[in-house]
């Protein structure tokens, strides 16, 4: 019996697995859009909330537009949805629309750095983490800075809190010099 089943590879099972959580995300999103007593709006929070897309190069996440840049991710296991990725996402999109980053704080393990680089992966985004301790200094920092600008992707900070007091003001230093280059549309620092 068991040789009339096909063989399942790795990728296979990871492109299912995908396509599951895509689709079971959908449905509830669909549920919620077409309720019996009051359906959805264009206009209306939980419409703008999940409307993700519009067509590539522009895209559209929560009012905010950005350029889909078409940097190929992989085949990587999806990031479950729930109301709390949900808020991670309008919050980090709201927060790059006025040209910051976002800080997402909470215990360990609730997944911070995953939903970090899920939203990454949504905008085409290479995504960096980077592990922070006591023995990274500000220079390292800067060279760091410097990679992420060079190719523009995301630097996701894990255990930032973990840095030096007295390195920490040199570093939002050189964060600022960055987020004033990106509010001012720069090509170059």
């Amino acid at each position: 019996m068991t040789k009339l089943l096909p063989t399942v590879g790795k990728l296979e099972v990871a492109k299912l697995k995908a396509i599951i959580l895509d689709m079971i995300h959908h449905l509830s999103i669909v549920s919620l859009l077409i309720k019996e007593d009051k359906p959805a709006t264009v206009n209306s929070y939980s419409y703008t909330k999940n409307f993700r897309f519009t067509s590539a190069p522009e895209m559209l996440l929560f009012d905010y537009k950005y350029r889909y840049t078409f940097e190929y991710q992989g085949n990587l296991p999806k990031l479950v949805h729930t109301p709390l990725t949900d808020k991670c996402y309008i919050t980090l999109a709201l927060a790059l629309s006025m040209g910051l980053g976002g800080n997402p704080y909470g215990p360990a393990g609730t997944g911070k750095t995953e939903t970090v680089k899920a939203m990454a992966m949504t905008f085409g985004r290479m995504c960096l983490v980077f592990n922070c301790d006591e023995g990274l200094d500000y220079k390292s920092m800067a060279r760091i800075f410097l990679g992420l600008v060079r190719c523009g992707a995301w630097g996701c900070f894990d255990e930032f809190n973990r840095l030096l007091e007295e390195q920490l003001s040199a570093i939002s230093q050189q964060i600022q010099v960055i987020q004033f280059a990106i509010k001012a549309h720069q090509p170059e620092l």
